[in-house]
């Protein structure tokens, strides 16, 4: 598990997350193109490594199967691009909302939810 939190992806992932986040609600700052797709893009990476880490902590080899990860993103996709915007004008369906959940989808699945993956300080291991 401990290996899992300390994915440089991940700790990269959550480090921006943070920062866009004080920079919007504390500063006012919004970047157009930061403010509508990076939360979407870091999403999954941030989101499935809490839970990779979960099912880590009983295996440590653990991987996440593409049955687990394509139910989240279609209930995410069907809340957030679909149910929230009927509910309010504060959210807007948009397809490249859902490209960009791919694209995170795809960093998490390549960079962190690998058996070989290690965390920062962790020696990689070689195996027979």
């Amino acid at each position: 598990m401990k290996r899992t939190l300390f994915n440089p992806v991940f700790l990269v992932c959550s480090f921006l997350a943070t920062v866009n986040q004080i920079l919007e609600k504390v500063f006012g700052v919004y970047i157009p193109i930061i403010h509508s797709y990076l939360d979407d893009l870091l999403c999954f990476p941030i989101v499935l490594t809490l839970g990779l880490a979960v099912y880590r902590w009983h295996d440590p080899n653990y991987k996440l199967s593409l049955w687990h990860m394509i139910p989240v993103f279609i209930v995410y996709t069907i809340y957030f691009e679909v149910y929230l915007p009927q509910l309010s004008s504060a959210y807007t369906a948009d397809a490249w909302d859902v490209l960009t959940y791919l694209c995170g989808l795809t960093i998490f699945d390549y960079f962190i939810n690998r058996s070989d993956a290690v965390g920062l300080g962790q020696p990689k291991t070689n195996k027979l």
